[in-house]
């Protein structure tokens, strides 16, 4: 096999498309070779590159380095007939296309259809259910399995159905859960393939039954002789099955020619595994590298070869071999270009800190349109887009034109399921189509009248009797739903026949857009029928990687790294490069390299566990490689540093000497600046006003502002200092976000717990704790990981009473969770005291912390308020401490500390 490394940039396309020429000049058909590539659009590409490059060299007699002698014409002219039935696919494709070949010799129909993956893991879990039903019997063999995986033995299964890419053979040892699930999933597994018989095949399968062509002497000998020469591109991208296939055929004698960038490869999510590359980098002929990139211009070359360098001199993702320095070449040699980095740094929560650095970021784009930039030649790349929705606020705010390329859920956006729902409607009245148009803006009905329709004998009828003009509408869809596609959601958008209004009156500027975008796609690739439109909407909405229609308009892109790979433009900006790697928490892992089932409490989980966390650890410094190489003549990278302590891509600037604490810079093309934290003041992003319609005569007018809300908690004026400054030991996706995430959980189950006296030693009252309705969105081992947490929080609990803290016996008056609320001028504040007692005649008011740090000041006003509240309906004045439960410490606080406090945000609260 020949391997060839090449970087972004570097002309992969135009590598492959040089070496198609050669081949036809020296006598290979083109029909007798395959090209392959990882996507659709890039298989495409490659055909129309293919193409353009044949018909100039028959056209001028050269392309690039290529030149026509006359003997040669003929063959190129050949060529050039043969294109459009020439193989240029994705890897499953030609799969596809070397089993049909061959299908009766492995038992398939040579039409057999392909099946989408969300459809076969349906019928997999329905196989499944036939395989528990049937071992809920004692009697059955696979009983015993059934119940030592429990409640989660669904969710393990159709989580190994999800990773049968990494292995042909799962495997387990002696621990009874490993080989249970085995037992299990193979036992559904066989069934699902009888299900889909010879004539389906999802993905997956598509795989596996390459797999089993190789092995076949008689089926490899007709692949080798429809195709003299394979060549694959991304080959950095292959999963573990598909490396063995190529692998295979090449040792069959199918000669295969590789391409790919190992710096580039980023789809761990898909089950793709560089180390597929490396192996046949390692074990095949290499070429030598691309190193000239066309696309970057100086300063972005320089900078790129220092990352890769950095990034490789540590073992970062990839090795020195696999990233070789490039120069740049053609236009770009010509180009100077621009690099910005941008850290904001500071002591509040993360989530504070991104968003300085959001506007920090549209302040940095619009300086660059005043330089000459076009907003439409800006793309904002984000690893998450919890990122991209900060940035497109900035814009916003800022007022640039901005659009969100390549969202999740397009096809399940309200204003797409209701025209879904109103062609189904049309076709069929009947059932939840019905019911969901009944609600929604062509009937407008209320849910007891929807109620009461459905519930009738004859739902349709009641309509004509109590609606006559909605039962019109419906009539009207229904004839629609009986012509073209097109026609019928044209109907649905624009005919004003809902009260003499459209539909598309009943929706805002974004919902428009997206309506716009899907009456585009279906005119592109307009579908037979109405059927087949409805089939195709419902199974995009069910694909969880299903990416949006592109919203129209101009302005700054928007899309993850992810979504960018083989994308460029002239600026590119990579936001919250300060964002740490999560590791989502799983019940079972397959080993990478043996294939062996290893499930949470086994011994062996937690060494694959950290392994497979190494790689995606590995991979993400990839992502940044990817992130920065889209950029062709300015970069601006911005992240954000909270206590002086630098995580994710931002830690590489560090290594590279352009970190937070690096000299500031300031050159023509470089810039380096470590900007404070600043308040942003929340701005409006500028709407647009529809052509004659007139200002409300109250536009203007606006409610007095006091200084608090009416009815507010006193822990809205905690100090920002509340985050804490040492990383938490555990990992939370919402960390330095405002949404409730796992320490939320576990601060929640422990103050619960602590007021119902609950100990950490009694089952049951850790069984009620696992009912609590916060434990909901976690698995049973995640529930297990918090109650794990807490059992410790409350067993330092338990260790200070009778000890710091006086024992529960020996409290003569002893309240949790009293509620309190305190009325100060417009306000009332309002809150939770965890706990009020009295001990030795001495009242103590305690509040319970979970905090890494300890640091008082942070909670005076909260203390305050609650001090405040009860001296004046106790008439007592209690001693205010804080119990850290971490660290078991007491911190008591002052009188004067409490009154200086309330005299700071409540002077008129004073005595």
């Amino acid at each position: 096999m020949k391997v060839r490394v090449a970087s972004a940039g570097t002309g992969k396309t135009t590598s492959l498309v040089l070496r198609y020429l050669n081949l036809v000049a020296s006598g290979v058909p083109l029909r007798r070779v395959a090209g392959v590539t990882f996507t659709r659009a890039a298989a495409d590409e490659l055909r129309v590159r293919v193409g353009g490059a044949l018909r100039e060299l028959i056209s001028t007699g050269s392309y690039l380095d290529v030149t026509l002698a006359e003997a040669d014409t003929p063959k190129f002219e050949e060529a050039l007939r043969e294109l459009d039935g020439a193989t240029l696919t994705t890897i499953h494709g030609f799969m596809i296309q070397c089993l049909r070949l061959v299908a009766p010799t492995l038992g398939l129909d040579p039409a057999f259809g392909v099946l989408g993956e969300w459809e076969a893991q349906a019928m997999f879990e329905e196989e499944l259910a036939s395989v528990f039903y049937l071992a809920a019997d004692e009697s059955h063999a696979l009983h015993k399995a059934k119940l030592e995986l429990g409640d989660e033995a669904s969710d393990l299964n159709v989580r190994l159905f999800g990773l049968r890419s990494l292995t042909e053979q799962y495997r387990s040892d002696t621990y009874p859960a490993h080989s249970a699930l085995q037992n299990l999933f193979e036992a559904a597994y066989r069934r699902f393939e009888v299900r889909l018989g010879a004539s389906l095949l999802p993905p997956g399968e598509v795989e596996r039954r390459a797999l089993r062509l190789v092995k076949v002497d008689k089926a490899v000998k007709r692949v080798g002789s429809r195709y003299q020469l394979v060549l694959v591109d991304e080959f950095q991208d292959v999963n573990p099955l598909q490396g063995k296939f190529f692998e295979a055929l090449e040792k069959s004698g199918v000669a295969t020619e590789v391409v790919g960038d190992p710096k580039q490869s980023i789809y761990g999510f898909r089950n793709a595994d560089v180390r597929v590359f490396r192996r046949a980098l390692a074990r095949g002929q290499a070429l030598p590298p691309l190193t000239h990139t066309r696309r970057h211009a100086e300063v972005l070359a320089r900078f790129l070869n220092r990352l890769t360098q950095t990034l490789a001199s540590e073992d970062l993702g990839f090795g020195s071999e696999e990233a070789p320095p490039v120069e740049p070449a053609g236009e770009q040699a010509e180009v100077q270009g621009r690099i910005e980095l941008h850290w904001i740094s500071g002591e509040e929560p993360i989530g504070e800190l991104r968003v300085t650095e959001a506007a920090v970021l549209a302040e940095r784009l619009q300086a660059a349109h005043a330089a000459g930039v076009a907003y439409r030649d800006m793309a904002v790349l984000a690893r998450a887009y919890a990122g991209l929705r900060l940035a497109e606020d900035a814009l916003n705010a800022a007022g640039i034109p901005s659009v969100m390329l390549q969202g999740r859920g397009y096809f399940e956006r309200l204003e797409v399921r209701d025209l879904y729902h109103a062609l189904r409607a049309g076709l069929e009245p009947k059932g939840l189509s019905l019911a969901a148009w009944l609600r929604g803006p062509y009937a407008q009905l209320d849910l007891p009248e929807v109620d009461a329709i459905l519930k009738s004998d004859d739902p349709l009828q009641t309509l004509v009797e109590r609606h006559p003009e909605v039962r019109e509408r419906l009539d009207l869809i229904s004839a629609q739903a009986r012509g073209t596609p097109l026609g019928a959601i044209k109907f649905l958008v624009r005919k004003p026949f809902i009260n003499g209004k459209r539909y598309i009156d009943f929706l805002d500027a974004r919902a428009r857009e997206n309506v716009d975008a899907l009456l585009f796609t279906v005119a592109q690739q307009p579908p037979l029928d109405i059927e087949l439109l409805l089939e195709r909407l419902n199974l995009l909405s069910r694909q969880t990687d299903a990416g949006d229609v592109p919203q129209s308009g101009e302005g700054v892109q928007l899309l993850t790294v992810h979504r960018s790979k083989g994308l460029e433009w002239p600026l590119v900006a990579v936001f919250d490069a300060g964002r740490a790697t999560y590791h989502p928490p799983q019940d079972v892992h397959v080993h990478p390299e043996t294939g062996h089932i290893c499930c949470r409490d086994s011994e062996t989980f937690a060494q694959v566990d950290g392994l497979i966390k190494e790689r995606a650890e590995a991979e993400s410094y990839r992502l940044l490689y990817v992130a920065a190489s889209r950029a062709r003549d300015a970069l601006i990278i911005t992240g954000s540093v909270k206590n002086d302590r630098p995580s994710g891509w931002v830690q590489v600037f560090v290594q590279m000497g352009l970190g937070h604490d690096a000299k500031p810079y300031n050159r023509p093309d470089f810039l380096l600046q470590t900007h404070p934290y600043r308040v942003v003041a929340a701005g409006n992003s500028p709407h647009k006003v529809e052509e004659g319609l007139e200002p409300a005569s109250y536009i203007d007018r606006s409610f007095r502002h006091f200084e608090h809300p009416p009815v507010t908690s006193p822990s809205r004026l905690k100090s920002a200092a509340f985050e804490e400054a040492e990383p938490l030991p555990f990992s939370d996706p919402d960390e330095g976000e405002r949404l409730p995430g796992r320490a939320t959980t576990v601060g929640t189950l422990t103050h619960y717990a602590i007021s119902q006296n609950w100990r950490s030693s009694n089952p049951v009252h850790l069984d009620n704790l696992r009912a609590q309705e916060v434990m909901f969105p976690y698995t049973l081992s995640e529930q297990d990981d918090i109650l794990d947490e807490v059992k410790a929080l409350l067993s330092n609990y338990e260790a200070l009473l009778g000890n710091k803290l006086p024992s529960l016996e020996a409290r003569s008056f002893d309240e949790a969770e009293l509620g309190m609320a305190l009325p100060v001028g417009s306000t009332i504040w309002q809150g939770i005291i965890d706990r009020f007692y009295c001990a030795d005649g001495v009242w103590v008011l305690e509040d319970y912390k979970t905090d890494q740090v300890v640091r008082p000041e942070t909670y005076y006003f909260q203390l305050a308020v609650y001090w405040r509240a009860i001296r004046q309906v106790r008439g007592v004045t209690p001693r205010v401490q804080l119990v850290y439960l971490r660290s078991q410490k007491i911190a008591e606080v002052a009188a004067d500390a409490l009154e200086a406090a309330l005299n700071e945000h409540l002077p008129v609260a004073a005595d």
